[in-house]
């Protein structure tokens, strides 16, 4: 511990010109970890002297010690050191909170509380000093005397203060003498024992002088005493006298302290009264309620304007004359316990007459039904505007707040009341108002019937190109009995899916796509209207909650974790109460609004069943205004409502996805046909394009993406197995004919996401393009193919090309044999020949495809044809032997061909 004092005098209390007294190595009391901490006692070694208590902490870096908290000795309150029954080295010090310590050891805690009790008796005054208790009294050995401390207290370790009272300076004189009598006695430094004997001897001589002076002055002496005598008898006649006046003052001070006492009781009187009186008509003024406002509570009409605003100022007086914050003890006045019941009976009575009131409001509301019947009439798709009875409402929604604070449970009632009452209006404004809907598409089918009975020209080119290609419900052979009435049921949807590309059908998905549109617009208004009404005239967001934000304290042993854990708490509290909030906005809107979900899925229903392609016009229309909700953060009832009907069309979007990929791979090809452009390669064309149109800038963009993979996988894998299942066309053709179909869908459309299929589309085409072209083409100059097929076969065997013609087999006179039986005549025809079976397998209407299949033709042709001539030049040079047709002639045959046909 000397060791650790040295060093903490040397690195913390001589830079700051203090000296170190006692210290003690402490720890927190019941703490997990003792960290290494001291509490140091020291004074300052100027003057006036100041008294601190430090607590030093040492640094974990290094062995340096740096103070953490500094108290003066005069903030000192109490020391308790917990010795009542055993020795302990808890301790406690208490300044403007309490310290609870724990000492190294029971001695180095006594050693500091003694060293506290001396300082404390040295420096404080009385009424200043700390509390001691529960300390051995063996440590408290200082006694205090009057202003003076005691010979124990001199024994404190500190600045040598006693020594610096004692000392006193030498005079001028007495310096002056002190050098003369050393001056003259020069051996006093040489000899110091015979200037003590000199001393001594002028010393005795001094006493006999001063002896024999006073004996001489023996009258001066009596005379002196006498008069120190006659002195004596002067004052005691004077301390007589004195007596005398005290007791004649004393009787008339008595009387003067009583009347001090009762004036100074009469001030205090009049004081009390004075601030009695204030407070009374303070309270009488809190306390009080106009006969205008009360008067207003009982009689005033909640049917006129004016005594809506008399009710509403009468009742916040109320309010703010029942929530007034009566000192203590007041309450049991009588006046005052009479004025609240009276307050209470008030609000009882004023909370029941607009509950009655309202209620009746609400009732009459809720059994009218303004601009049904019109709605019916004209057959337009509109709500009836509630403005009307919002604005008529408007006016009561102060006394709803308070009526909120006052009555929680009339509240609450009139809250239910209202929403059971709305329901009924809503319900049957919405039933009509749907019905209406319905009732226009049901229009619109029919009247697309009577134009499918006119015979118009688009309707013969439908039932033209159904001739031409069939139907994709013509491909579905159903599996089982449930599956087949499914098919029956959309047998309307089937047919308007393989003619979605004409311009009438789109226009009917338009016109449906934009009624429903109309309808959205038409419901978004009113729920989102009726909401703020909601919220604005019940105060949904008004609730009484404490807004002071909490935080820690700025004391040592603040926790600031705590702090934070507080404020988190608080703010956790915020957003409960705002979840709360909204969900009283909801479930007043669900309640209201029961019956749009379920009508409205209704609606998405049917438009489903009358073309179950509806389904992506109601997801695109549907998933804009849940996502532009969403964006704006908007937690209405209408967001949510349209995120389950979403969630439903979804669902429909999905199973009709399903539907078309289920009849997709359930499609076959009818024995002893053509197959050309299969029904459902053209029926995904048709949905591509429409989809497209509907999709375009839409934010419902992957759903599509998505359903275009999953269905031109399906159309993938359709085309292999169907192709294999041709009896009258080679599988080939069926493969990069509909390919090739694919691709300019693919590549007109510009689909990004379908990039990679399309790039697969055009390997396959190209596969089997060259596939088909090199089984049709073959060798159309088949000895030519084989003479020369010989060739390559001896220059292979190491042979040099030049002297192939030497050998009997292929000799010149062999190959001109060979030429000869190909003509150009011969070989026109067997082009001809070639084209005819390429018509025959190839689509009529694809001329298109018919060309390229020709050109790739072409050049196989050619490409053969050089090979010949190549190996003519290389085996028999300067021969003059040469095919009886050029490369000319040849483009010539295919470019007659071609246009022949």
């Amino acid at each position: 511990m000397a060791a650790i004092k040295h060093a903490l005098q040397r690195d913390v209390f001589t830079p700051n010109q203090e000296r170190l007294l006692g210290v003690v190595h402490v720890g927190k009391t019941g703490g997990k970890k003792k960290k290494s901490s001291f509490l140091c006692a020291s004074v300052t070694t100027e003057r006036p002297v100041e008294v601190y208590i430090s607590r030093i902490k040492r640094q974990e870096k290094g062995e340096t010690y740096k103070k953490q908290k500094t108290w003066q000795l005069k903030e000192l309150k109490i020391v308790n050191g917990k010795e009542s029954d055993k020795q302990t080295t808890d301790f406690d010090l208490q300044f403007d909170k309490n310290f609870k310590w724990s000492a190294s050891s029971v001695a180095e805690k006594h050693t500091f509380l003694a060293c506290l009790w001396k300082l404390c008796h040295r420096y404080l005054p009385r009424q200043s000093k700390p509390t001691f208790a529960n300390i051995p009294q063996s440590l408290l050995e200082v006694s205090v005397s009057g202003t003076e401390t005691s010979r124990g207290t001199s024994n404190l370790p500190g600045p040598d203060e006693d020594a610096l009272e004692d000392y006193q300076a030498l005079t001028d004189q007495e310096e002056t003498d002190l050098e003369r009598m050393i001056t003259e006695c020069e051996f006093a430094i040489s000899d110091a024992e015979a200037f003590s004997n000199s001393l001594s001897r002028d010393l005795s001589v001094l006493d006999g002088q001063n002896i024999h002076s006073i004996m001489g002055s023996e009258v001066q002496v009596n005379s002196l005493m006498l008069l120190l005598d006659n002195a004596l008898n002067e004052v005691s006649e004077i301390e007589a006298r004195l007596d005398d006046y005290d007791l004649m003052v004393g009787a008339i001070a008595s009387q003067m302290g009583q009347m001090k006492n009762q004036e100074s009781f009469i001030q205090i009187t009049n004081k009390n009264h004075s601030r009695l009186l204030e407070e009374l008509d303070k309270l009488v003024m809190q306390l009080d309620l106009s006969k205008g406002h009360v008067k207003a509570l009982r009689e005033a009409n909640l049917k006129h304007d004016s005594g809506i605003e008399a009710c509403t100022s009468a009742a916040e007086a109320l309010q703010q004359a029942m929530e007034v914050e009566l000192p203590k003890g007041l309450s049991k006045l009588q006046a005052v316990s009479d004025q609240q019941k009276l307050f209470d009976t008030l609000r009882q009575m004023f909370a029941k007459r607009l509950y009655e009131h309202l209620i009746t409001v609400f009732a009459k509301q809720g059994s009218e039904h303004p601009g049904s019947s019109l709605t019916k009439q004209t057959n337009e798709l509109k709500l009836p505007k509630h403005f009307p009875y919002h604005r008529d409402l408007l006016p009561y929604k102060q006394l709803i707040l308070w009526l909120k604070v006052a009555d929680k449970t009339k509240y609450t009632q009139l809250c239910t009341v209202y929403t059971q009452n709305l329901n009924k209006l809503y319900s049957q404004e919405i039933k009509d108002f749907l019905t209406t809907a319905k009732q226009r598409f049901i229009q619109q089918e029919l009247s697309s019937s009577i134009k499918n009975l006119s015979g118009s020209q688009q309707n013969l080119a439908v039932k033209e190109k159904k001739k031409l290609f069939g139907s994709t419900q013509s491909l579905v052979k159903p599996k089982s009995k449930k599956l087949r009435i499914g098919h029956k049921k959309r047998g309307l949807a089937a047919s308007r899916e393989s003619l979605a590309a004409s311009d009438f059908e789109l226009s009917d998905r338009e016109k449906f796509s934009s009624t429903f549109r109309e309808v959205l617009s038409e419901l978004e208004p009113t729920c989102q209207d009726e909401e703020r009404f909601l919220t604005k005239f019940f105060h949904l967001n008004v609730e009484s909650a404490d807004t002071m934000m909490p935080g820690g304290s700025d004391d040592e042993e603040d926790d600031t974790e705590q702090g934070v854990a507080s404020r988190k708490k608080y703010q956790e509290a915020q957003v409960t109460k705002d979840i709360r909030q909204k969900r009283g906005a909801w479930r007043m809107m669900t309640e209201i609004f029961s019956i749009v979900e379920p009508e409205l899925s209704q609606l998405v229903a049917f438009g489903e069943e009358l073309d179950p392609l509806n389904s992506l016009n109601m997801l695109v229309v549907i998933g804009q205004r849940v996502t532009q909700a969403q964006q704006d953060n908007d937690g209405s009832f209408l967001a949510k409502m349209l995120g389950n009907c979403l969630i439903e069309v979804k669902r429909n979007f999905d199973n009709f996805v399903r539907n078309k990929v289920d009849a997709v791979e359930d499609a076959h090809l009818g024995k002893n046909k053509k197959c050309g452009i299969l029904p459902f390669v053209q029926d995904f064309e048709d949905f591509v394009e429409l989809a497209e149109s509907i999709f375009r800038d839409s934010e419902r963009r992957t759903d599509i993406d998505k359903a275009y993979k999953s269905l031109i996988k399906s159309v993938f894998q359709a085309i292999e197995r169907v192709a294999g299942e041709s009896h009258k066309t080679p599988p080939e053709v069926v493969m990069f004919e509909n390919y090739h179909h694919l691709l300019n869908c693919l590549s007109s459309l510009k689909i990004a996401s379908l990039d990679q299929e399309k790039r697969d589309v055009k390997l396959r085409y190209n596969n089997y393009l060259d596939s088909y072209v090199t089984s049709m083409l073959g060798r159309p100059l088949e000895k030519l193919s084989n003479f020369f097929e010989g060739v390559e076969q001896v220059i292979e065997t190491g042979v040099r090309p030049e002297e192939v013609g030497f050998q009997l087999k292929f000799s010149k006179q062999e190959l001109r044999k060979c030429i000869k039986e190909y003509s150009g005549k011969d070989v026109k025809k067997g082009l001809e020949s070639l084209h005819h079976k390429i018509v025959k397998h190839t689509a009529e209407n694809e001329n298109r495809l018919q060309r390229v299949v020709w050109q790739h033709m072409q050049e196989e042709f050619i490409r053969q044809y050089k090979r010949f001539e190549d190996l003519i030049s290389k085996c028999y040079p300067e021969s003059h032997i040469s095919l009886e047709f050029t490369i000319e002639n040849v483009l010539q045959y295919f470019s007659d061909i071609a246009y022949s046909q």
